[in-house]
């Protein structure tokens, strides 16, 4: 399985489109929405409405999309090399796996959770599916750490075996 998944990370296009292209600032800019996002719904769920759980998760989810950002902007300016070794990207992978299951686990609990007890959503204070939501939130960010850790480690790998 895992000579599919890098196999599917080899990329064919060229370099400056992959740096530079429109799927780039796509990605960079749904890394930086994510930021803003996760860390204003921290502050609003936290403090306003009074949910710790999703206020926790929106502030994982934030972190997360924050790592996923430098990834982008490192490789996009030609500068992952000189932030971050083979070895790095590998734990900045395992630290994807790691906070993917984590938050895989906590999403199913909190849905469980509101579906078998009938939870309402209001009051927000007390509502476990809007904590699953960001959950799941932090689901998808991590799963980005580990797939573009994963690719960016693969890249680095390539060029120093050119060297």
């Amino acid at each position: 399985k895992l000579i599919l998944l890098d196999s599917l990370l080899q990329e064919k296009m060229s370099e400056t489109e992959s740096r530079s292209g429109c799927l780039m600032m796509i990605k960079l800019a749904t890394a930086g929405f994510g930021i803003l996002a996760g860390m204003s719904t921290f502050f609003v769920f936290t403090f306003v409405y009074g949910n710790v759980h999703a206020g926790i998760w929106a502030l994982l989810s934030g972190v997360f999309s924050s790592f996923v950002l430098h990834l982008h902007l490192l490789y996009k300016n030609h500068r992952l090399a000189a932030w971050h070794t083979v070895t790095s990207l590998t734990a900045n992978r395992n630290l994807g796996i790691l906070a993917f299951l984590g938050s895989l686990a906590a999403t199913i609990y909190y849905w469980y959770t509101a579906i078998s007890q009938q939870q309402e959503m209001y009051p927000i204070r007390d509502s476990d599916m809007i904590a699953g939501v960001w959950a799941f939130m932090t689901v998808k960010w991590s799963a980005g750490l580990t797939y573009f850790g994963h690719k960016y480690n693969n890249l680095l790998v390539r060029e120093y075996s050119l060297l």
